[in-house]
């Protein structure tokens, strides 16, 4: 949970305690504090109402949902709601007393156990994921078409379409452009990588780039990446394209697109195509 904890760092450092004259600790927020907490536990699926019901609670301590209400210029019925919400999530609490019910921040380091049983979900779905796929195809039967194309749109679905390349059979081969961390962000690219060398894949990339640097691969597996220049006289490689199994992929980064084109002829054609090229290039030196 390192992730979490430096998260949780990031979100004291935001703050300055303060403690209300009943001696509760509350908080005041430093800008842009409330931004950065609201994406935070957005990206944990807490509706922005909902965050500022939890930063009214964390300023101000105990209060009834009138007193959210009026505070945050929200319904009292979505105030329910939302508080419902940050019960869930562990980052409110309710106390019954004689004249009403009231509400009192709990510390954000409570959806840790949130995040662990989310954690386990998604390890459970992944295992599952094979036995699906096989379902699917026993449904199916022989009536599904061999060849098939998908398109994938925006940065979200370029990760997908070049997260599929993870399901790679041993290896795939590269027509590259640049390296995955000169397109999408510095964690998916990471992930990537370690998915990669989890699945032990060799990789073969034809670039026309003529110096390769350890940092912008890490983490790799030396004994499984491969690289080789082709003089852009001969190819130049304009499009990212990708082969494993029987599946082709195009990847434009500039127009943020993606085309998976599943065709065992095609696919076979188009190795045999890197194959030649592959022969003919100067192998590239990773270097530090």
């Amino acid at each position: 949970m390192t992730q979490v904890v430096d998260k949780y760092e990031r979100f004291e450092a935001a703050t300055q305690k303060v403690v209300q004259k009943n001696g509760q600790l509350c908080y005041t927020f430093r800008m842009p504090a409330e931004s950065t907490i609201q994406k935070y536990l957005g990206k944990l699926g807490v509706e922005p109402e909902a965050v500022s019901v939890y930063l009214q609670l964390v300023r101000h301590g105990y209060s009834s949902a009138l007193q959210l209400a009026k505070a945050t210029a929200i319904s009292r019925t979505q105030i329910y709601r939302h508080l419902e919400t940050l019960q869930q999530h562990g980052l409110a609490s309710a106390e019954q007393l004689s004249y009403g019910t009231l509400y009192r921040p709990m510390p954000i380091e409570n959806i840790e156990g949130l995040l662990a049983n989310r954690e386990a979900e998604t390890a459970a779905i992944r295992r599952n994921l094979g036995a699906m796929t096989a379902e699917l195809q026993a449904i199916a039967g022989g009536s599904g078409p061999k060849a098939t194309v998908q398109h994938y749109y925006g940065l979200a679905g370029l990760k997908q379409a070049n997260w599929n390349i993870t399901k790679a059979d041993g290896e795939y081969r590269c027509f590259e452009v640049a390296h995955l961390s000169a397109h999408v962000d510095q964690a998916f690219a990471r992930r990537h990588r370690e998915r990669c060398i989890e699945k032990e894949l060799t990789s073969y990339d034809l670039t026309n780039d003529t110096v390769v640097r350890a940092k912008q691969l890490e983490p790799f597996e030396p004994s499984r990446t491969f690289l080789r220049h082709v003089d852009p006289a001969v190819l130049t490689i304009n499009y990212e394209i990708v082969l494993y199994n029987t599946v082709v992929t195009l990847l434009d980064f500039n127009e943020q697109m993606a085309v998976e084109m599943t065709h065992p002829a095609y696919s076979t054609m188009m190795r045999q195509l890197f194959d030649a090229m592959w022969a003919q290039a100067t192998p590239l030196e990773i270097t530090p």
